[in-house]
């Protein structure tokens, strides 16, 4: 019951909790699906009235790249220009995000820059040895910050490396140099990658996904300096992050870096191919982070939280919790950051009005079907995605029907021979649910168009609809099938 989940939090016990003073930025993945340029102006406001301070714009092959890798459907430059002018008119810093080391999959998988990957059979991680490397990524890096004036931040990514030290470039770099491991080849990699940054646009910090820093000691990393060329962003998207992270981590952080930025999450974290958004999920690790924000703050500066909002896993991932969808699950943990509400309840009331919805979004978030009106941007988006989980499950009642899996089996189907009073009552719902989907088609595509261009739309309709909706025709001509026999063969039957 959500009730009891959200009274459970006990709040007359728990410390009283402050909004969270430094940085709150949204983060925006753009990979392979951006928004309309005109759904900024709608959703920079939005999201500083909940509380944001900035926006975190990771544009993978979205953005006009002077060298050949962006999408055919990327902003072009006065697309950007104009995201950049709602931003500011919206009061929004923004910091741009560039991958440098791993999730290069946008680049790596043309045949132009195959010759880049660490491993040839994996687009994903850009080999660190190769002269050729540097060109490319200081190419992107000047195009995004030039493009981007005034910026106080640049995101260089850096998470993931899966692929390292494995081609023969770099084993023999690190045999080359005294005591070097492949720690020491990611580091030379980072800072060299960070001090071009730091050297030609002073006024610019890198910031850099943590995770292969977190089990590196204080001499590691003082060796390289990180501490004077990057800011890392410790990044958990779980109910726990404190019983995920290294113990000691946090004590050598404090040590080498001046500041420390964290990353939570409001969509896309749970499973790649997610429909809908699950707020209290979400919920728990931005609340699980302020726990540990308030553990550390006397001895670590928390310059900002990043919650991000991830549209796919990776480059070659389909789209799981489109932004719209997951909306109020944004608004609730933007509220929860910048307020002094501690409580689910509490949170989603406000919550509930900032989205306009007639309906509490949290306890909709734990239901597979209820009905109500939202605005918000993208709120007809919302809606409808919202209605698919409950045709499926209509859908999948009627396979678990006895009458379904006995009378109405791949066997059965293959050679036409089943009682047709069974087959009747397995398959009578069959011809409702395939209309209802396809007006439910109808209305997603339509809203998900005012959004998004026409790509992203037949994307999400191929994965999320087209398989339930061949299940169904194919069904739905098994039973004609049947229904049409009116004499059966003796047993054993042939193979047709």
């Amino acid at each position: 019951n959500w009730k009891n989940l959200a009274y459970n939090e006990s709040p007359e016990k728990e410390k009283a909790k402050s909004a969270f003073p430094g940085h709150r930025i949204v983060h925006l993945d753009l990979k392979g699906a951006p928004p309309k340029v005109s759904y900024y102006k709608e959703f920079f406001p939005f999201i500083k009235i909940l509380g944001a301070t900035g926006v975190l714009i990771e544009y993978e092959d979205m953005f006009p790249y002077s060298i050949d890798v962006s999408a055919n459907n990327a902003y072009t430059n006065r697309d950007i220009k104009e995201i950049l002018k709602y931003a500011s008119e919206s009061g929004l810093e923004v910091i741009p995000l560039i991958q440098t080391f791993g999730h290069l999959e946008f680049v790596l998988k043309l045949d132009k820059f195959k010759n880049l990957r660490e491993v040839f059979k994996y687009p994903q991680a850009i080999c660190p040895s190769n002269n050729e490397t540097y060109n490319v990524l200081i190419s992107m890096i000047d195009d995004i910050v030039q493009a981007h004036e005034g910026i106080r931040y640049l995101h260089i990514g850096c998470d993931e490396v899966f692929q390292l030290g494995e081609c023969r470039s770099c084993r023999e770099k690190i045999m080359l140099n005294d005591k070097w491991n492949k720690n020491k080849l990611f580091l030379d990699h980072l800072s060299t990658v960070a001090r071009y940054v730091k050297d030609h646009y002073p006024g610019v910090t890198p910031l850099i996904w943590d995770d292969k820093l977190r089990t590196l000691t204080v001499s590691e990393l003082d060796e390289w300096r990180l501490g004077e060329l990057v800011e890392p962003v410790v990044w958990k998207y779980t109910a726990d992050v404190e019983l995920e992270l290294p113990p000691n981590m946090w004590s050598t952080y404090s040590v080498v870096f001046p500041a420390v930025w964290i990353a939570s999450s409001f969509k896309g974290a749970r499973n790649p191919d997610a429909v809908t958004n699950q707020i209290n999920f979400y919920y728990e690790n931005h609340k699980s982070w302020m726990k540990l924000v308030a553990k550390y703050s006397d001895k670590i500066t928390f310059r900002g939280v990043i919650t991000t909002g991830w549209q796919r896993f990776d480059h070659f991932s389909i789209l799981c919790e489109l932004l719209p969808v997951s909306i109020p699950s944004l608004a609730v943990n933007l509220l929860y950051l910048s307020t002094e509400l501690q409580n689910i309840f509490d949170i989603s009331i406000e919550a509930q009005g900032a989205c306009k919805c007639n309906f509490n979004p949290v306890q909709a978030s734990h239901s597979i079907n209820y009905e109500g009106q939202c605005s918000f941007p993208g709120s007809r988006v919302f809606q409808a995605v919202n209605r698919l989980p409950h045709l499926i499950y209509a859908l999948q009642r009627v396979k678990d029907m006895s009458s379904f899996r006995g009378w109405f089996s791949p066997y059965n189907l293959k050679h036409a021979f089943s009682s047709p009073v069974y087959v009747e009552d397995a398959t009578n719902n069959l011809l409702q649910l395939e209309g209802e989907l396809i007006n439910l088609e109808k209305e997603i595509k339509e809203a998900l168009l005012a959004v998004y261009d026409k790509s992203t739309a037949a994307e999400w309709i191929a994965t999320n609809i087209e398989p339930t909706k061949e299940e169904l025709r194919k069904a739905i001509e098994g039973r004609v099938s049947i229904l049409t026999v009116h004499t059966w063969p003796k047993r054993p039957l042939s193979d047709k």
